[in-house]
């Protein structure tokens, strides 16, 4: 009598961004990632609960309260995304690794420049001004807003061409290039748009319903699009590794979404911050 034999359709292989052909090791870095974003989002609700529990000076509570609704959303962005890095930190599956990476990374991006926004506000808020302070954050706001848009475009090239074994075509990279230049511009329009002078200004010349909106907005875009990368992240953490052969037409989508979505919270921020 003859023992039954167990067949195995397919045999899983581990692939722990070590086999080859990339030369970038997603799972290697999520542990630190993963610790960056914790300890940032650690200082967020740090700073969350010192403005609650501060006075502000006359005219100071609304510019706290602005710096607050930047901030909370952030708390949960940063949150989330150290959240799924520790899970791409056990990922044995490179692929899905990356995809994963790829949308969590546009949280980061988006939810950094959004704290320095925040700052501008809390600036105001505690009559931090005296010497152009405001001026200046917004200016390093800019700059983390280009750097950060940037670090965007070159993960979804290196996204793109990873995925297919460095055999993209060619106009995929020029149409995430050709994003970013477009985007760019928009940023720097979206940082220079002044606050229009009516209706009836506070007693520092900005007008309150049109600030309100401006962050409410920006407020409520980070949140929502923050809920939706780490959602599509969390997706992907789910599909069985069989399941990860996607056209290339997706491929390219998916790495101009990772571009343009959080690109788009960048400019909204940048809208938002107070004029000096």
């Amino acid at each position: 009598m003859s023992l039954p034999q167990v067949i195995l359709s397919a045999k899983f292989h581990p692939n722990v961004c070590t086999n080859g052909p990339l030369d970038w090791n997603p799972i290697g870095s999520a542990g630190a990632f993963s610790a960056f974003c914790g300890i940032l989002a650690g200082f967020v609700f740090s700073g969350v609960v010192m403005v609650i529990g501060q006075q502000n000076p006359m005219g100071g509570d609304g510019h706290a309260s602005r710096g607050l609704r930047l901030l909370m959303p952030s708390f949960f962005g940063l949150a989330v995304t150290s959240y799924l890095y520790s899970v791409v930190t056990g990922e044995l599956v490179c692929r899905r690794a990356l995809v994963e990476q790829l949308f969590v990374g546009g949280v980061l991006a988006a939810n950094a420049v959004v704290v320095i926004a925040a700052l501008a506000w809390l600036f105001l808020a505690y009559g931090r001004n005296s010497d152009g302070e405001v001026r200046f954050l917004r200016g390093l706001v800019l700059v983390s807003a280009i750097f950060a848009m940037f670090m965007l475009a070159t993960s979804s090239v290196g996204f793109h061409n990873a995925w297919t074994d460095r055999k993209a075509a060619g106009w995929a990279d020029w149409m995430v290039w050709g994003s970013f230049v477009a985007l760019l511009g928009g940023t720097v329009v979206s940082w220079r748009k002044p606050v229009p002078p009516v209706p009836a200004a506070n007693i520092l010349g900005w007008p309150y319903d049109i600030l309100n909106k401006r962050v409410n907005f920006s407020a409520w875009l980070n949140l929502l699009t923050s809920a939706g990368l780490a959602g599509f992240s969390g997706y992907f953490v789910g599909t069985p590794y069989d399941k990860l052969n996607y056209p290339r037409w997706e491929i390219y989508a998916m790495s101009e979404g990772a571009l343009i979505v959080p690109a788009v919270v960048i400019m909204g921020v940048l809208w938002a911050l107070p004029r000096e």
